[in-house]
């Protein structure tokens, strides 16, 4: 009797497998209007840090790198977002968290591609796999694999992004003269 309902669980879970695991399709970041806020937010994200991020990040006093720190990621990041709360939930989690920490550890990172495939759903949800770069002053360039997903409204504005970094951070080499 047990044999029959795994059986009859297997058959029905089959179908939800290949819808989540086959249902995408590559897309071209020129031509989909969608993919135009990801690749804009992914790009600032992960690319740097730039001179003037160094520049707040050196600021002595902390309410006033504080402040800057906001109207730069403002700058960045607020016009692609649907809504305060879509935005807020991208500043807490990423923002400039990437950039911060490589200017802290002195690496430079900078997006080698980034490739998108649209999720098979009524909604416009997008995986996207990149390919980026890291690298610390004098030392060889290499390479990491990051993925994630953006979730756009209508009007192509994110709702809500999700960046894997597999453990960026903990994938650089460790200098001892550190």
């Amino acid at each position: 009797m047990k044999r029959i309902h795994y059986k009859a669980f297997s058959i029905a879970l089959f179908p939800i497998i290949l819808l989540l695991i086959g249902c995408t399709e590559k897309v071209d970041e020129k031509t989909d209007e969608y993919i135009q806020a990801v690749d804009a937010v992914l790009h600032n994200a992960l690319t740097g840090p730039d001179d003037t991020l160094k520049e707040i990040l050196e600021l002595e006093d902390g309410k006033e790198r504080s402040t800057a720190l906001t109207e730069y990621e403002e700058s960045l990041y607020k016009d692609y977002f649907a809504s305060e709360t879509a935005y807020k939930d991208f500043i807490s989690r990423y923002g400039t968290v990437f950039m911060t920490e490589s200017h802290k550890n002195n690496y430079i990172l900078a997006v080698e591609n980034i490739e998108y495939e649209r999720t098979h759903s009524k909604e416009n949800i997008y995986n996207f796999s990149i390919q980026l770069q890291y690298q610390k002053e004098g030392k060889s360039q290499e390479v990491k694999n990051i993925t994630g997903q953006a979730d756009l409204n209508d009007e192509q504005k994110i709702e809500r992004m999700l960046i894997r970094v597999n453990d960026l951070w903990g994938s650089f080499p460790k200098d001892k003269r550190e």
